[in-house]
């Protein structure tokens, strides 16, 4: 018997995968697994035949807690292990080898590995795994790295009343005699480890047929009232139709299930044939229909990976945005073109290419191609630029070269690659094929490059005609790059009391390009250097177009063209080029009447960040009062979407002590609006809110709601709503547990420590200021990289926008600079906070 080290550095350098790879083929797991409810752990048994050629020892991934047998080609080994690398002695291996470990794990509680939940309101055991980018050995020893495929067959032994969902389709189920069931699953095709999945618990199962194609949805057994399963199902057989044609490629998996988890780390994850999708998607409160689209865009951006992904997968992590970026893109694609959500492409700009923006200007910039290290370097890199940018540029790219040449492209790819592992010069050779266009000198500007450029027009006019007409773009002085666009140019003028646009096709490639299509059109009042978002770059406004902007927005008839003024004017906000009180005096004026709720829910974002982040302190309250009363207003004529992102924000916006009553008034019933019903969501907020007041009901109100709300949602609204308490006990017994025992997984003590922080409470926070800074480090020294980003996400003292807060955070890189992901932390953080600080020193000025 041999047990884990659990301190040990779980890492996989690139050097290290490769060279494994060179040796390591034809691979094939044969695998038992044994569930035991109630249990705290699980038993395994895997076998795993895979050739090998000579060079002495390699090794296998693991991450367990027990090995009771290691056999190497029939003979019994005393197991090499550090605790997550098993050794395969080169003494004992032959060309063609059989490996059998016998072992016991425990279950994880953060979200990745094989993760345990206990229901709290029914007390259900429910199981699910997660292993993106290497986390599969936390479930069972394997070579665990993307260009080492293999087929698996599976059996689990688990509880009769469990349901068992894995990759392929189940083939077999026999009594085990003692309350359990053995459940035997067909060998499955070729894939990557990242991709296995496991999922066990008594979900609620619903099931359909699409075509020869098995369709599954499932979720716990205590949500099942909520699900809205048929546009699931509506929703998923669209793609599975829109994907095979558009790829001339059938689904190349036996059945198709999609499981909505507990406690998920992510949105989903693209396991072959078995997708795990958070459950926040099974909405408890009525949705929007922004949240029914995203909830779209969620399936089908993971349902795009059962091609790109799963059937052709990277052969190594640098080209984990390719497989993100494709699969955005796509997912947006595939949603206008064939379901209800036709207005997908503006919510691509108010969120994906809005975080791509965001992402781009931090100190932490990168290509989107580069090269990765090792996979905790994987890790830092599921960012805005892997599925914003790079899906942005994917699209300004299909503009490039035209719809049919990237179809066309992407079909030889299928034919080229299924079942195997490529690289980026592969997949753009694919689009050379389709296209016919050369793309070296496009890959080498736009993927090996860093940052962004911001277009301009610069026009003039003779009376009431267009004399000229030049695009420019410019480039930050660290990142001097430019880049080609393909593009359209927006002439937005009066004409009769309406507003007219006229669109013209431009290209810009070096610093400036004349367009000659505009010379003698009427003389505009707005000139727009992006319309229909084909470009990736930041949009600067000349001065007569700005001004029109400020005070026309709301005119402007087309809503995307709507939506890309008012991203423009966020952009000049964080640019400091537009204060945070005006912008908020903007939204104030020209949102209340806009119909686009994808618009209204988008510009109320960005007001709320303004508010929290670029508004200095001691102007918040009243800031917050004169957006609560226009939120208020607005409300009292909204209906059905519309009250319910109003009402939203109105919490949001609750910062003067009167605001804060009136929430408190409308959780009682006593101050009302027609037609809205708080939500269980809603009353959450307003409770975590008045308790962050200090008012003397919060706690009497947090109880009340925990007894409305018994679910795991409840408890985590509980615990955020408790810390953020002005309390000095609270805050000292909150911040021993947090670096103690914690609260009994990774969600439960984020949500307590995401209510820790608060900008009202900075004296009361003092002392563990002091503590984040002293602390820190020795998070990032431990081997959960996913509960240090939570620590540090939610503990960083982003309320203390101060130059000490800076300084502190440098001593920090100064001191441990080999703490890879501790070192991007820090860097994004004190680029925001830099950012924020600079944001609130212009509106002061």
């Amino acid at each position: 018997m041999k047990t884990a080290d659990t301190t040990a550095r779980d890492v996989l350098t690139q050097a290290d995968a490769e060279a494994r790879a060179l040796r390591i083929a034809n691979t094939a797991y044969t695998f038992a697994l044994e569930l035991t409810k109630g249990a705290p752990d699980y038993r395994g048994d895997v076998t795993i035949q895979f050739s090998c050629t000579a060079g002495g020892d390699t090794f296998l991934d693991f991450r367990g807690k027990e090995i009771t047998l290691f056999e190497v080609n029939g003979e019994v080994v005393e197991p090499e292990w550090t605790g997550y690398r098993l050794t395969l002695p080169g003494a004992k291996l032959k060309p063609s080898n059989i490996v059998r470990i016998v072992y016991v794990n425990d279950y994880d509680h953060t979200g990745d590995g094989f993760h345990q939940f206990i229901d709290p309101e029914d007390g259900e055991e429910y199981l699910y795994s997660n292993f993106e980018p290497y986390e599969a050995h936390r479930l069972f020893p394997c070579f665990d790295q993307p260009d080492i495929k293999a087929t698996y067959e599976l059996s689990v032994v688990a509880p009769t009343e469990w349901e068992v969902v894995a990759n392929s389709r189940e083939l077999a189920r026999t009594d085990n005699g003692d309350g359990r069931t053995r459940h035997v699953y067909a060998k499955t095709g070729s894939f990557s480890t990242y991709l296995f999945a496991i999922v066990a618990g008594p979900y609620e199962g619903f099931n359909e047929m699409h075509g020869e194609i098995p369709v599954g949805l499932y979720c716990r057994r205590s949500m099942a009232r909520h699900f809205d399963t048929a546009e699931v199902f509506t929703i998923t057989k669209q793609g599975l139709d829109f994907y095979a044609e558009f790829f001339d490629c059938p689904y190349p998996f036996d059945k198709y299930d999609q499981v909505f988890v507990p406690e998920f780390n992510a949105g989903a994850m693209e396991n072959v044939g078995c997708v795990t999708h958070n459950e926040f998607m099974v909405f408890r409160d009525p949705p929007t229909e922004n949240q029914r689209r995203e909830r779209a865009e969620v399936v089908l951006h993971e349902m795009a990976h059962m091609w790109f992904g799963d059937l052709v997968t990277m052969k190594w992590w640098n080209d984990l945005w390719l497989n993100e970026s494709f699969a955005t893109y796509m997912s947006y694609l595939c949603m206008t073109s064939a379901t209800r959500f036709t207005t997908g492409w503006q919510e691509f700009n108010s969120g994906i290419k809005n975080w791509a923006y965001r992402q781009d200007q931090l100190v932490t910039t990168h290509p989107i191609s580069g090269t990765v290290a090792d996979t905790d370097e994987t890790f830092l890199n599921f960012d805005g630029i892997t599925y914003g940018k790079g899906a942005s540029v994917l699209k300004q790219l299909v503009a490039a070269i035209g719809m049919d040449g990237f179809r066309e492209g992407m079909r030889h790819y299928f034919r080229t690659h299924s079942w195997g592992n490529t690289t980026l010069p592969q997949f753009l050779a694919a689009l050379e094929t389709g296209s016919g266009v050369d793309l070296k000198e496009w890959s080498r500007l736009w993927l090996a490059t860093s940052s962004l450029n911001t277009i301009s027009a610069d026009w003039e006019a003779d009376g009431e005609r267009i004399t000229s007409m030049v695009l420019r773009q410019a480039f930050p002085a660290a990142y001097p790059t430019l880049r080609p666009h393909t593009l359209e140019l927006g002439l937005v003028r009066e004409l009769d009391g309406e507003l007219t646009i006229t669109s013209l096709p431009a290209s810009l490639a070096t610093e400036e390009a004349e367009v000659d299509a505009a010379r003698g059109l009427p003389k505009p009042s707005l000139v727009f250097p992006n319309h229909n978002d084909h470009a990736y770059a930041k949009v600067a406004l000349d001065a007569e177009s700005l001004a029109f902007t400020r005070e026309n927005i709301d005119r402007i008839t087309d809503p995307m063209l709507r939506q890309m003024l008012w991203s423009a004017l966020w952009n000049m906000t964080r640019d400091q080029q537009l204060t945070s009180i005006d912008f908020l005096a903007i939204v104030r004026e020209k949102i209340a009447a806009e119909a686009s709720t994808e618009l209204v829910d988008a510009v109320l974002g960005f007001a709320q960040t303004a508010l929290g982040r670029f508004v200095p302190d001691e102007w918040k309250e009243e800031q917050g009062r004169l957006m609560f009363a226009a939120a208020w207003d607005t409300l009292q004529a909204a209906e059905g979407d519309r009250q319910i992102i109003w009402t939203r924000a109105l919490v949001g916006f609750a910062m003067a002590a009167g605001d804060i009553e009136r929430l408190g008034a409308m959780a009682d019933g006593t101050e009302t609006v027609a037609g809205l019903t708080l939500d269980q969501d809603m009353r959450w907020a307003i409770a975590t809110k008045i308790n962050a007041y200090g008012l003397a009901d919060g706690p009497a109100r947090l109880e009340a709601e925990r007894q409305a709300d018994p679910s795991d949602r409840g408890q985590r609204a509980l615990l955020t709503g408790e810390t953020i308490r002005p309390d000095a006990a609270v805050k000292a017994a909150a911040w021993e547990k947090f670096h103690g025992e914690g609260y009994g997984s990774l969600k439960l003590t984020r949500s307590a420590m995401s209510g820790f922080n608060h900008w009202r409470q900075k004296e009361l926070l003092a002392p563990y200021y002091d503590g984040f800074f002293e602390r820190v480090a020795g998070v990032f020294d431990g081997p959960e990289k996913e509960a240090a980003t939570d620590y540090f996400a939610t503990l960083w003292p982003s309320y203390r926008a101060e130059r000490e807060t800076i300084e502190r955070a440098n001593r920090i890189l100064e001191a441990r600079p080999d703490l890879t992901l501790l070192v991007r932390n820090l860097r994004e953080a004190i680029d925001e906070l830099d950012r924020a600080i600079k944001c609130r020193e212009f509106a002061q000025a």
